[in-house]
């Protein structure tokens, strides 16, 4: 006896307990529980958005991509700037000199020790440059004006000179060749190329970030349609127990419980939101079209906006094969192409520096026709009449070249690094695309499983519902499986995006995210 009252007293207290604790739900209890002012739509304009628009507008607005543009150009002029070396340059210049001396002789023209003024001008025309063999030549014509104010029987006061001259310097050894002149135009040329590459490269990176942005966004707004669902199936539930209660057959327990579910799923929903709208903005700055802006293109901020997805999370079958895509990528990507532009740049720049190993062996020479005459125009009909040449050989050999060598060396290990930095990008191509094949498996086995799931949760459910009705089953389990159930519907919706973007993973990782979405780049 002493034992059953010690029970009875125990439940007594506990029942006085939960009185305590529940008596603030238990007041509201009478209160009928509407489903929540919920708003999906983060803003007041909506715009609806397929994934081929939004890569579309941001092909042609994302900044990412406006930057390799402008990287591009300006790395189109390099090849300009290089082959201008070989562009002659032309050269002009005159001079005044006036002077004024003491004669000491009288073949001079004045009388020892007068004084005597001389005024000495010259001028020049010239073009000079450099020939893709190394060659490099000069041709000037130059012209001078003298006069004096002493007169003398042996020179006139007033001379004029002209003459052609042409001179030419070629290398034998050091700096001989186009191999060695073009050195700096095959780099240009081939950076532009690797510049065309990383804008291609870019172009795939941007078109997958934005597809899994856009993915992101609908699993987003498909969530937050998820989370409604469960809140009015909550709501159901709420009703069923109050009529239980009423009828005898429910406890306020259940009523409480249900209304808390509420509660629950209400939060959850304005964290859905919240999310919804954090990824549109993700989406949009990734597009980043000035139509989506206050203000266009001036505008850091986006409009009053509700994005809308349209393309489907339907998906055709996508067949994959491990060993067909790695060796599709090890052709398809571009950043092995950039290497092997890297290699050829680091051999060009090994040539060079092997060049400057040479000692330094030049041929000379050099072409005059003077005239001279007491007018100018006689100065230039009288050239041809004289000439004088030159011709020579020129060696240099440094001692001890240590800047040279060093520099060889340096190119050396440039190239080597070039070629382990090709091995390097190889490696992680193959393993990135590994990865993805293996993620892409995954996440559809992921879809079938999750989709099979849902279907039994929901008959679950259905047939929970119907034995809470008659009384066979009990609201707190009904309240789990439509927990589970829940679960289970945002689980297949994680799982489709994921098979989404798990397939732009795995053409970009190939290198067929352009053509496999039928981008073609000028």
């Amino acid at each position: 006896m002493i034992w059953v009252e010690e029970v009875v007293m125990s439940r007594v207290l506990l029942t006085l307990l939960l009185v305590c604790i529940l008596s603030p739900f238990l007041a509201g209890q009478g209160e009928q529980v509407s489903p929540p002012e919920t708003s999906l739509s983060p803003g007041s304009e909506q715009i609806r958005l397929s994934l081929e628009q939004s890569i579309l507008l941001a092909l042609e607005n994302n900044l990412d991509l406006v930057v390799q543009r402008l990287t591009l150009a300006s790395a189109e002029r390099d090849p300009l700037i290089a082959e201008a070396a070989f562009d002659p340059l032309f050269r002009t210049g005159f001079t005044i000199n006036k002077s004024s001396t003491t004669s000491t002789s009288i073949i001079e023209g004045a009388a020892v020790g007068e004084q005597s003024e001389r005024d000495n001008r010259t001028y020049f025309l010239g073009l000079s440059g450099q020939l893709r063999y190394g060659t490099t030549w000069n041709l000037r014509l130059n012209g001078s004006r003298s006069s004096t104010s002493a007169v003398s029987e042996f020179f006139s006061p007033l001379n004029y000179r002209g003459a052609y001259d042409l001179s030419l310097s070629q290398p034998l050894l050091r700096g001989f060749g186009r191999s060695i002149t073009e050195t700096s135009l095959r780099i240009a040329i081939r950076n532009v190329e690797a510049s065309r590459l990383a804008m291609r490269r870019t172009v795939e990176t941007t078109v997958s970030s934005v597809v899994s942005s856009y993915w992101d966004l609908v699993y987003a707004r498909r969530n937050v349609e998820v989370q409604e669902r469960a809140l009015s199936e909550a709501s159901e539930l709420l009703e069923i127990n109050r009529r239980r209660l009423e009828v005898g057959t429910g406890t306020e327990l259940d009523v409480i419980s249900a209304e808390a579910n509420i509660e629950t799923q209400k939060a959850s929903i304005i964290d859905a939101v919240n999310q919804y709208r954090d990824l549109q903005d993700v989406l949009l700055d990734k597009v980043n079209s000035p139509e989506f802006r206050i203000g266009g293109d001036s505008g850091p901020m986006f409009r009053d906006l509700e994005v809308i997805p349209t393309t489907s999370l339907e998906l055709p079958d996508f067949p994959v094969v491990m060993a067909e895509a790695v060796e599709a990528a090890l052709i398809t990507r571009l950043e092995l192409l950039q290497r092997d532009i890297e290699i050829s740049n680091s051999e060009d720049q090994l040539l060079l520096s092997e060049d400057q190993l040479r000692p330094n062996l030049s041929v000379e020479g050099g072409w005059n026709q003077p005239g001279n005459d007491i007018s100018f125009d006689g100065s230039w009909s009288n050239v041809g009449e004289d000439y004088s040449w030159n011709a020579g050989v020129n060696f240099e050999f440094p001692l001890g070249n240590r800047a040279a060598r060093n520099q060889m060396l340096q190119s050396r290990e440039n190239l080597r690094r070039s070629q382990v930095s090709r091995e390097q990008v190889s490696h992680a191509i193959v393993l990135e695309v590994t990865r993805a094949v293996r993620e892409l498996l995954s996440a559809r086995q992921s879809v079938e499983t999750t989709r099979a799931a849902t279907r039994l949760r929901r008959k679950e459910l259905d047939g929970e519902t119907r034995r809470l009705e008659v009384g066979v089953s009990t609201a707190y389990q009904v309240l789990q499986v439509q927990n589970s159930l829940l679960q289970s519907q945002v689980s297949e919706l994680q799982s489709r995006v994921r098979l989404r973007k798990a397939i732009a993973t795995y053409r970009n990782a190939t290198g067929t995210i352009l053509s496999g979405r039928g981008i073609q780049l000028d």
